[in-house]
């Protein structure tokens, strides 16, 4: 048995017994939200793992379903570009914020927000100033009265550009890593930067505030700190560090520069796409996956290391 499918098999087994014990009823009353953010990580490990297995599986020197994993990206570039596109219909927006009130993720506001340059001189129009932006909103009782579609910025294009960059990287990276025989790499890379969300959440609760008073990033993400930043990454290019060790042909010291990169680069996807959230006034992208948020809710740290590593390994593989 080769040691991506003994990961596999480690990895869905321990998921598996987390989200059983949490499935207690006593614990599930106690910790709803970590219950449900165990339930989607399962489920969303086992599409992937399932699809990965199925890719290897070899007949005659071939591998004729190698595409099924491709599909499997191309599937997520779809949700992911609904989301997108969603936020920049206005009227779909208005949805959006709506589910998301429902279910309790996001604060109750009394109109949807609306660039100025969209919304027309009337008295059911309501501006609210603070120190970082002035918009105007309108009353979602009154829809005809703006534009059904929202002006791209530099924000709007660069977000969309960057996550379809990142669904051709991801296939470009599963077609040469079944090229050379190296299927570990893949998984090396995308747990990588999984573990960067882990570790930084972990230690920002753990150091928060200890040495830094600002955030890293206040104006974008008010949670996120330098000391969750700093010791998470570094935590996470460890754990990764031994993953690829056992997954890929890597050296240690490369498996360390390309994780602590990932980690690093994972911060930035993560910033990125909250301001991207933040201008359209949104919390999470979706509500498809419980606990995290939408696709790109879970997908935001791969946007910018993906592609970057994907090129590196095809020039010097």
């Amino acid at each position: 048995m080769t040691t991506d499918t003994l990961f596999i098999i480690g990895l869905m087994t321990v998921v598996s017994v987390v989200w059983g014990a949490l499935a207690l009823p006593k614990l599930r009353k106690r910790l709803p939200t970590i219950y449900l953010i165990a339930r989607s990580w399962w489920w969303m490990l086992a599409a992937l793992c399932s699809c990965y297995l199925i890719a290897k599986i070899t007949r005659h020197s071939e591998q004729p379903y190698q595409y099924l994993l491709v599909g499997f990206f191309v599937l997520i570039g779809l949700r992911g570009s609904y989301e997108i596109s969603r936020l920049w219909r206005l009227e779909s927006k208005e949805r959006l914020i709506v589910k998301l009130q429902a279910r309790g993720l996001q604060a109750k506001v009394v109109a949807i927000p609306y660039p100025s340059k969209f919304t027309v001189n009337d008295s059911s129009n309501i501006t609210i100033s603070n120190s970082a932006t002035r918009r105007n909103y309108l009353s979602p009782q009154q829809p005809n009265l703006i534009q059904p579609y929202a002006y791209l910025n530099t924000l709007d294009i660069t977000f969309g550009l960057a996550f379809m960059l990142l669904i051709i990287s991801l296939v470009c990276l599963q077609l040469l890593t079944w090229q050379r025989g190296e299927y570990g790499i893949l998984l090396f890379v995308l747990f990588a930067s999984q573990f960067n969300d882990i570790a930084q959440f972990l230690c920002g609760k753990l150091f928060k505030g200890k040495w830094f008073k600002r955030g890293l990033a206040p104006r974008i993400s008010p949670n996120k700190s330098i000391e969750g930043a700093v010791f998470g990454s570094l935590l996470s290019a460890l754990l990764a560090t031994l993953l690829g060790i056992w997954l890929t042909p890597f050296a240690w010291w490369l498996c360390f520069v390309v994780a602590y990169g990932l980690a690093v680069s994972g911060i930035a996807g993560d910033l990125l796409e909250s301001a991207f959230k933040r201008q359209h006034g949104v919390k999470d992208t979706g509500t498809m996956l419980a606990g995290h948020g939408g696709v790109l809710d879970r997908i935001d740290s791969l946007l910018i290391g993906v592609p970057l590593f994907t090129v590196a390994y095809w020039v010097f593989g």
